[in-house]
């Protein structure tokens, strides 16, 4: 049983991901924990002199949160006629990535799955967003990144693009290869390499990589830098109707150099198809 987290600001973006997360498992039953802060609200408006004043609007904000949460858990419910669901319902004062870490903790989540408001929604996100402020807080765990704009569809073309320098015999791909017999997915493996200078790591952690994967099929693309590296991997991604792309978030790692506003304005295809964003371990 698959338990995925959505942060939700009730928005048409939040519930764009919340489609997404109930349909990411839909051969077997899921937990799905919606999360909402009213935080701003709550520090907005709260009083330094009346304390008693605090408590009723923490009470009142607290109300208003679970009604809108028990609205949106009931039509989530009649959107997913046929897939069987748990839905819990989480809301606090604190912030967002606090609350999230918790349930990490407690409540054993698989993945996150967040929303955004589509290309000029990820701008903001690769360049500080609450949602890449979120991956960077919270507790190592996948999250997938799901733009409004995006009409569902299965995760059947996924592509991981990796700089090849993790060491993959200590790091987990379970995740993807549950999307990949889930969704009976093509996996492509694609590597953006710079031809003056290729590394000395890459060969020996392909061969790890590949061992990673050994238990299913895909197929690996080399992609050369002469072009810079946005550009390589838009055009690999329409060639190939990718509608999953994978990335891995790590310290001087591929991703990094990703989010940048560069590349940002020039991938037209992320107002169109979901990202997963793995950390470097968890």
């Amino acid at each position: 049983m698959a338990h995925i987290l959505v942060p939700t600001d009730f928005s048409e973006n939040a519930y764009n991901a919340l489609f997404y997360a109930t349909r990411l498992y839909p051969n077997e039953e899921c937990i799905i924990t919606l999360v909402h802060s009213f935080e701003s609200l709550f520090s907005t408006n709260t009083s330094r002199i009346d304390i008693g004043r605090n408590e009723q609007l923490y009470d009142e904000l607290e109300r208003a949160a679970f009604d809108k949460l028990d609205t949106l858990k009931h039509e989530i419910t009649l959107d997913s006629e046929g897939i069987s669901l748990v839905i819990d319902m989480v809301t606090s004062a604190q912030p967002l990535y606090k609350i999230v870490n918790k349930l990490i903790i407690n409540t054993n989540i698989d993945v996150v799955v967040m929303g955004t408001k589509g290309s000029s929604g990820m701008r903001e996100i690769f360049l500080g967003s609450q949602t890449v402020k979120l991956i960077k807080k919270i507790k190592p765990v996948p999250v997938f990144v799901v733009p409004q704009s995006a009409t569902f569809q299965a995760p059947t073309k996924v592509a991981y693009a990796t700089d090849l320098k993790i060491d993959y015999a200590q790091y987990p791909l379970e995740i993807i290869k549950e999307i990949i017999r889930t969704h009976k997915s093509k996996l492509y493996i694609t590597h953006i390499y710079n031809q003056m200078s290729p590394g000395q790591t890459v060969e020996t952690n392909y061969r790890k990589l590949k061992h990673k994967l050994e238990d299913v099929s895909y197929t690996t693309h080399w992609l050369s830098s002469i072009t810079k590296m946005e550009d390589a991997l838009g055009v690999f991604i329409n060639e190939h109707d990718i509608n999953l792309l994978v990335l891995m978030y790590h310290k001087n790692g591929f991703l990094k150099k990703l989010f940048n506003k560069s590349f940002v304005d020039k991938l037209s295809f992320h107002s169109e198809i979901p990202l997963l964003i793995l950390p470097e371990s968890f």
